[in-house]
């Protein structure tokens, strides 16, 4: 098996998307819109997903795994950061005994505070994946 790592980022989008762009991004297919609104959008950088023989915990993982749920579920939307999902963010986003190390890497503080700085705009994830 091969290990596997990429970066994982919140980024926040701020205008209306078509519902098949954003279909596309959720199956990882082209979405050449959504490429571009990420590529300039407010980011804060959350760490990493570690696959090392396995899914290795942490709270990148968790905040990624949330937000595919929330993106996807019960239709494909762009997740709206409110009150609910800013609270379900930062206890995902808690670290735990059992997270790989070098997960982490935003303080809790920081991510709290580009929720709320966001509150009301749109929400994804990002990967940028590691060799």
């Amino acid at each position: 098996m091969t290990d596997w790592t990429c970066d994982v980022s919140l980024v926040v989008i701020d205008r209306e998307v078509p519902d098949d762009e954003i279909r596309r991004w959720w199956n990882s297919k082209e979405t050449p819109l959504l490429y571009d609104l990420v590529a300039v959008a407010p980011r804060l950088r959350l760490g990493r997903v570690l696959d090392t023989h396995g899914d290795v915990p942490g709270p990148a993982r968790r905040v990624f795994s949330l937000l595919f749920l929330r993106g996807t579920t019960p239709r494909y939307v762009v997740p709206r950061l409110d009150d609910e999902l800013i609270g379900e963010i930062l206890a995902a986003y808690q670290g735990r005994d059992d997270d790989g190390p070098g997960t982490q890497q935003a303080d809790l503080v920081e991510v709290a505070a580009f929720l709320a700085t966001h509150r009301g705009a749109g929400v994804l994830t990002d990967e940028d994946e590691e060799p």
